[in-house]
């Protein structure tokens, strides 16, 4: 029994270690990777367009309602419009391999795979996205990219993301990532989601407003 709780101990341990590592981690600033945006004056409207795993518990409308909600709230200085309609081509990922976000087992943030699956993405959907631009007569789209979790039991969310910008030439214009966690004193899985979509949305807007698409 001795043996049975030091290596229980042991275990709890080297969890906590890797809990508070990953806090530790958990800055929450976007890292800007590339930046090459056209001069503002060339610029009058921009899409926003939310992409989520498959398996997100949460509807793809509340994403775009909750961030739809909090750019309303600003002063456009350019057109903003998201965009409602879910298009499974361009607002889904299936997989990890599929994501933007992608990172080393070490955790470090793997640019050139992930710029190379925008690129895949952007040719193997140019058709859909040749659609978007014509249909909302956007200038540029934003991609948006959120990956969220929550624990009900231990109270906390826990997101990244990934923000790519692209032209109407399916270039990359520019692309961000983050991760971020924050405890709660919440411990209800709606309060939990709501706390999260939230965080999620807020990220976005304060790098559209860093850009100056938009302003308080």
């Amino acid at each position: 029994m001795a043996f049975l709780s030091n290596n229980m101990y042991q275990k709890s341990f080297v969890l906590l270690i890797v809990v508070l590592l990953f806090q530790a981690c958990s800055s929450g600033k976007p890292k800007e990777l590339h930046e090459n945006l056209p001069k503002m004056k060339t610029i009058n409207k921009v899409a926003v367009m939310v992409r989520i795993p498959a398996s997100s518990p949460v509807a793809y409308s509340r994403y775009t309602h909750t961030l739809q909600a909090m750019i309303a709230g600003y002063t456009h200085k350019k057109e903003i419009v998201v965009i409602k309609d879910e298009i499974p081509a361009l607002t889904v990922f299936q997989s990890n391999d599929d994501r933007f976000f992608q990172t080393s087992l070490d955790g470090d943030f793997l640019y050139f795979k992930a710029t190379g699956i925008v690129n895949s993405y952007c040719f193997k959907n140019k058709d859909e996205l040749h659609a978007l631009f014509e249909q909302y007569g956007c200038d540029l789209l934003v991609i948006y990219e959120p990956y969220g979790i929550v624990s009900y039991g231990m109270g906390f969310i826990d997101y990244d993301s990934v923000m790519v910008i692209i032209d109407k030439q399916y270039k990359i214009v520019y692309f961000d990532y983050n991760h971020d966690r924050k405890e709660t004193n919440e411990f209800s899985t709606q309060v939990l989601w709501d706390l999260l979509l939230n965080e999620i949305s807020t990220r976005c807007v304060q790098t559209l407003q860093n850009m100056s698409f938009i302003q308080k």
